[in-house]
């Protein structure tokens, strides 16, 4: 029997990288891959570019998120915490089926369904003051 030595990868270079593309006149993100700890941050980003912007709407479509972890929760929940703040509203299309169940099993289906279905004085979900 023969053993193999594999080469120790980053936790980065291991998964699939996060795209994202930031309509600063429509107020739209698209993301695509993975959206997890190791990446998140970039999404958190473009967010706070839409803060800048006049939009009363932010969407991301998340049609292309292929996997997302705890920590892409917690940007989603401070993205919207964000959004309130200013007025706005964070919306979230297109999402895969497992990424709706996910966002539905954690509170924050609303998210998908549109600011008229939006809870009231509902808590911040996943710790995000």
């Amino acid at each position: 029997m023969s053993t193999r030595v594999m080469p120790r990868r980053r936790v980065e270079d291991r998964c699939r990288p996060l795209l994202l593309s930031i309509d600063l006149q429509t107020g739209r993100i698209t993301a695509a891959g993975e959206l997890d700890r190791a990446v998140a941050h970039r999404l958190s980003d473009a967010l706070d570019a839409l803060a800048l912007t006049g939009h009363r709407t932010w969407t991301v479509d998340t049609s292309g998120i292929t996997f997302c972890d705890a920590e892409g929760l917690r940007v989603l929940a401070a993205g919207e915490a964000l959004a309130d703040s200013r007025g706005c509203t964070l919306q979230l299309v297109g999402p895969a089926p497992f990424t709706a169940r996910l966002l539905r099993v954690v509170g924050m289906g609303h998210l998908l369904d549109g600011p008229a279905a939006r809870p009231t004085g509902r808590p911040v979900p996943l710790g995000v003051t």
